[in-house]
């Protein structure tokens, strides 16, 4: 049974991506797995344009690109995946971190 905080952060999530997700009122982003043969499945995304990341060593560094994805929705995205939306396709290229909840990723835009 998830904690009482767990339920917290939830609520907070549904409200971030309900404000700040990709596609509100379109059809919806979707992921495909690198491996193509995966079907896509549709989720919540947070697309950021240049923002700033601090790296392990303490240094920023400026990422074009920038989603935030729900795990409930997609449990394990992989490098090289595709994410789909309404902006175009993008490439999952570097994971950037994750609170357990949400998982950020550095992409590039996708041909």
């Amino acid at each position: 049974m998830a904690s009482q905080f767990d339920r917290i952060m939830q609520r907070a999530d549904d409200t971030l991506f309900r404000v700040f997700g990709e596609d509100r009122n379109g059809c919806g982003p979707t992921y495909t797995a690198p491996d193509g043969f995966a079907r896509p499945v549709p989720l919540e995304v947070i697309l950021g344009r240049n923002v700033e990341v601090a790296g392990v060593d303490g240094t920023f560094r400026i990422v074009q690109y920038l989603a935030e994805i729900r795990l409930s929705q997609v449990r394990c995205p992989k490098r090289g995946g595709r994410l789909t939306l309404s902006e175009g396709v993008f490439i999952l290229e570097e994971p950037l971190g994750s609170d357990a909840l949400v998982e950020r990723w550095a992409l590039l835009p996708g041909r």
